[in-house]
């Protein structure tokens, strides 16, 4: 599937900000950037998936968004 990946924080220092990707699902999709980017092997992710953060492998459907990005801490 086709789906659009946004990267948000320091993630955008070694991706781009918005990019296209075919993976058919989360799995596939971050080893494919890890494959092309092993610096991201050794980063703690967050994933989104159409607005909802997910922590287990989900299958996309054609133009779903993706957003990557690093773990958030607040106080």
């Amino acid at each position: 599937m086709k789906v659009q990946v946004k990267t948000f924080g320091s993630l955008t220092d070694i991706l781009a900000k918005e990019f296209y990707i075919t993976a058919n699902d989360t799995t596939e999709l971050l080893a494919t950037l890890t494959h092309d980017h092993a610096e991201l092997a050794q980063r703690s992710l967050l994933i989104a998936v159409n607005n909802t953060i997910v922590k287990t492998a989900v299958t996309f459907q054609e133009n779903d968004i993706v957003a990557l990005m690093p773990p958030y801490s607040g106080g």
